[in-house]
């Protein structure tokens, strides 16, 4: 496997300044001397081409190394700057962790690193889960409440909301976690600069992830059909967001599949998110029914939750039937990826 040292040359090519600490093992014959990059400033550079594949990328390996590193300069950068409230970088740094993931996922046959990258950021975003968890409940349950039809005990739903945020953020300060985030950040933006596939000048290279993931998706969806449970339906939320990511990065590719796709894939995993909210909020409401001044109001907000959820589900399956109707190797045909020659 390649070396990743060469990736702390173009860090400092970005204007970082690299310490030594541990970082996350590559898995090789030659793994790279432990690296962590502390970020002091980014220089000034030119605009890059935004998050989505290229044709004078050339092969998907420029692609990919180009589009990973122009998000994790912007992701660093904005958690430097601190010029947008925490809780709002909070989302984008998840939301950035989410994207590369989706990157991966859309290389992955033919990306040995994928399961060491992938799981770095994934515990990247996972550090911060606490910090909005508690605001994501008490907004969903603000919209609950402001959509009921049944009369409300208000000292209830007030000890409901301050019960919703202190139980989800009891953590860590929100800068803390911050600045946590940066070193494993700038440790993957070091190892991204030298990523490669093994298969990186084949023509169609990014077909096989794109069929995977579709997979995926189709298979959720029929599982979440079946069984309606909250399990599955975020299964679904999940491939059907990785899916959305891909029609993000093909659609300078491939303009007009996958511009097609974006709306309504992205629209469809708003659906399942809010599901996804309303069934966490759900079964906090039924823990803390016995602790509050009125138990039924918990109760009835968990009927009316269950309700909304159903109401989305069926929303869900309508949109996702024609988007994920066909087979994966049908769907996949229509596509054409090739970025040698371009």
């Amino acid at each position: 496997m390649r070396s990743c040292v060469a990736g702390a040359q173009g860090a400092r090519e970005f204007g970082w300044v690299l310490g030594s600490a541990p970082h996350y093992a590559i898995a090789g014959p030659n793994p790279p001397p432990p690296l962590t990059c502390l970020l002091v400033a980014p220089r000034k550079r030119e605009e890059i081409a935004p998050f989505r594949f290229k044709p004078v990328d050339g092969t998907a390996e420029v692609g990919l190394r180009r589009i990973a590193c122009r998000e994790l300069d912007d992701t660093l950068a904005m958690i430097r700057a601190r010029e947008l409230p925490p809780e709002r970088i909070v989302h984008k740094v998840r939301r950035s962790c989410k994207a590369v993931r989706g990157l991966l996922r859309l290389v992955r046959p033919v990306f040995p690193a994928y399961e060491t990258e992938n799981s770095a950021f994934r515990e990247i975003a996972a550090s911060l889960s606490h910090a909005r968890d508690g605001e994501v409940l008490a907004s969903t349950l603000d919209q609950l409440v402001a959509g009921a039809d049944v009369a409300l005990n208000k000292a209830s739903l007030a000890a409901l909301r301050d019960r919703l945020l202190s139980r989800e953020g009891a953590c860590e300060p929100v800068e803390a976690l911050l600045e946590r985030c940066v070193e494993p950040l700038l440790a993957a933006r070091v190892r991204a600069a030298s990523w490669f596939l093994t298969e990186a000048d084949r023509e169609d290279a990014l077909k096989p992830g794109l069929r995977k993931t579709y997979r995926s998706a189709r298979r959720a969806m029929r599982a979440a059909a079946r069984t309606g449970n909250p399990h599955d339906s975020y299964e679904w939320r999940k491939h059907v967001k990785y899916h959305w990511q891909h029609m993000r990065l093909l659609r300078a590719l491939a303009p007009e599949q996958a511009k097609a796709r974006l709306e309504p894939t992205d629209r469809l995993g708003d659906l399942l998110g809010e599901r996804h909210d309303l069934d966490l909020l759900e079964t906090r409401l039924t823990e803390a029914a016995g602790a509050l001044p009125d138990p039924e109001t918990a109760t009835r907000l968990a009927r009316l939750a269950a309700a909304r959820a159903a109401d989305l589900t069926a929303k869900a399956e309508r949109l996702g039937t024609p988007l994920f109707h066909e087979k994966p190797s049908a769907f996949v045909r229509h596509w054409h990826l090739d970025l040698v020659g371009k």
